[in-house]
């Protein structure tokens, strides 16, 4: 009889079992085999998973989420779908989780599922781990261990890595409500040497920030909301959506309408959220994760400069924020996730073959062999500046091979496919074009990469440091398909590469640029006859200052930035002589007013 590997977490919870000596996530509830950790009641029956998650907007007095976190607890959880109310402990809903897994896994497998080994974070307590040991009884299972997440991603990775050396390793676990640092010895025989973490800290924390942002304008408090389940289930769903889109876009748009307001009214939210947006908010929460792994370090008695490997885990650490955090304290020893959302029950499978004493093969997981970047211009430390375009400063075209670097989008070892965008800025005001040259290779250095393509992006009028966004898809095959877009003004280009076959040869010998506000799409050639093609309305500088708008106080500075404002736009509108003088007084009022925040 085969011993199933389940992981129980907070968000999401998996169930796999080592198949010919391989672990395999199974497809339970839906193809991904990524369950929502979501029991809701429906007309006095129980229901779980996708089915519990999509009926929790309508109905969040009959579904409960995040158990995970009540966990060693006593607290009572209430469902209520109207015809019914029932309060049940945090173990009675994890098992009806538990409970759940093993029925589908029994009928994608025809197995009875008996046996397993359950994950835990490493820092739950003893009442904590007691508590999934009980939900396993109550939902019928013989849990023959409990093993620490970190051990688990450590045992898949284990399974990836070709080397048997000894070494020491960091395991960071950041999930949907828990976050998790093990220090290990890993070779022959792994040895846990330290861990530590909060059992309070993970993406849903994450998530109420981003609902605290789109409460900004509606009148409602943070605190009100989450004392109004209606409401706070809506908008925390759509801020995990939104950030679970941010790891690999710029940006999103988050609409939401007729909301139930604490006060029995009703309200919507329309906005737009920057990526950069999500990591300021959050930034103490990244803090705070960087502390743990210094302690973590400390607590094993070792070096930072000590641990060869940085293993990340958990879905929350696809954030990019997440991985600058990481090198900052590891540098290079950070690795790109592999199948974050599923390690932890792959390796909770391959400690069940342990015990049952079959033989566990090695895993092959593709891979990109080289960095994909594109060609930019040097700036400032925390983001790059400009792409490359027409310039009209003096020490660039006196040496620009000096100024032009090469900046990752998809980084060396990063598990495929993947998409990933990073933003870039303009460099002068009415910029014509940017030359988007895409490399392969991992110098800084364009002349030491190679070059797999290169299109123009032609341009709208706009300001200096208006959005660029760049996005690269890599598949299996190992197409890359670039996309770059002139944020807020309808300009796109897309092209596809074979990154097989350097100096620019293409997959179908293709090149298109796309603009939204026509169709059908047009080659590059007709676009630029059309010089003076114009822009959409919306533009850098007047998002920029609508945005500041709603964050002013009444008061003289509002009234004085809403007047540059609409002079601004009139000048836009009449296309008047004044439109640099009118731009050039907001954009001083509006780094006016940031400085004196």
């Amino acid at each position: 009889m085969s011993v199933f590997g389940i992981d129980l977490g907070t968000t999401n919870s998996c169930i796999a079992v080592l198949r010919n000596g391989k672990p395999e996530v199974l497809p339970a509830d839906n193809p991904s085999g990524i369950v929502p950790s979501v029991v809701g009641l429906e007309n006095g029956a129980f229901i779980v998973g996708t089915r519990a998650r999509n009926r929790a907007g309508a109905f969040p007095e009959g579904t409960v989420s995040s158990v995970k976190r009540h966990m060693g607890t006593s607290d009572e959880l209430t469902l209520d779908d109207g015809s019914q109310k029932t309060t049940c402990s945090p173990e009675e809903i994890s098992a009806m989780i538990l409970r759940y897994l093993a029925t589908e896994a029994k009928r994608l497998t025809g197995e009875d599922v008996r046996d397993v080994v359950i994950t835990v974070p490493a820092y739950f307590s003893d009442g904590q781990r007691r508590a999934t040991l009980d939900a396993g009884r109550q939902a019928g299972l013989n849990v023959l261990r409990l093993l620490n997440e970190p051990t688990a991603a450590a045992l898949f990775y284990g399974q990836i890595e070709e080397s048997q050396a000894s070494e020491n390793l960091l395991v960071y676990d950041l999930g949907g409500g828990t976050f998790d640092v093990s220090v290990l010895r890993s070779g022959a025989i792994s040895e846990v040497l330290a861990s530590t973490g909060d059992t309070h800290l993970g993406g849903d924390d994450f998530d109420a920030r981003l609902v605290g942002l789109l409460l900004e304008g509606t009148g409602c408090s943070l605190e009100q909301v989450k004392a109004c389940p209606a409401a706070w289930v809506r908008l925390a769903l759509a801020a995990e959506k939104a950030r679970i889109r941010l790891s690999s876009e710029t940006y999103v748009h988050v609409r939401e309408a007729d909301i139930q307001a604490p006060d029995g009214g009703r309200f919507s939210v329309d906005r737009e959220i920057e990526r950069s947006e999500l990591e300021r908010l959050c930034q103490d929460l990244l803090s705070r994760t960087a502390d743990f792994m210094h302690q973590a370090v400390s607590e094993a008695s070792l070096e930072r400069a000590s641990i060869a490997k940085v293993l990340l885990v958990g879905g929350v650490t696809r954030m990019p924020a997440i991985k600058r955090v990481v090198q900052d304290v590891f540098g290079d020893a950070a690795r790109p996730a592999l199948d974050p959302d599923r390690a932890v029950a792959c390796g909770a499978a391959i400690q069940g073959g342990i015990i049952t004493g079959e033989q566990c093969d090695r895993i092959l997981v593709d891979v990109t062999p080289h960095t994909l970047s594109v060609e930019c211009l040097e700036g400032d430390s925390q983001r790059r500046s400009g792409m490359n375009g027409d310039m009209d400063m003096f020490d660039f075209l006196f040496n620009p091979s000096e100024h032009l670097i090469c900046a990752p989008i998809i980084p060396r070892n990063t598990q495929i496919p993947v998409t990933r965008a990073e933003q870039f800025w303009t460099m002068t005001t009415n910029q014509e074009k940017c030359n988007l040259r895409v490399f392969q290779g991992e110098s800084r250095k364009p002349s030491e990469n190679t070059l797999l393509g290169e299109v123009d992006l032609i341009l709208a009028k706009a300001p200096a440091g208006s959005p660029v966004i760049v996005e690269y898809t890599y598949t299996l095959d190992g197409i890359v398909r670039m996309r770059a877009e002139h944020k807020g003004y309808g300009r796109k280009v897309e092209i596809t590469l074979d990154s097989r076959h350097p100096k620019g040869i293409t997959a179908d010998g293709s090149r298109t640029v796309v603009d939204v506000d026509a169709d059908p799409v047009r080659t590059e050639a007709e676009t630029q006859a059309e010089p003076d093609a114009k822009a959409a309305p919306v533009n850098f500088v007047t998002h920029r200052a609508r945005q500041k708008l709603e964050s002013l106080p009444e008061g003289e500075a509002q009234k004085e930035l809403a007047d540059l404002l609409a002079a601004y736009e009139k000048a836009l509108a009449d296309d008047a002589d004044d439109v640099d003088d009118c731009e050039d007084a907001l954009m001083d009022k509006l780094d006016e007013l940031d400085g004196a925040e």
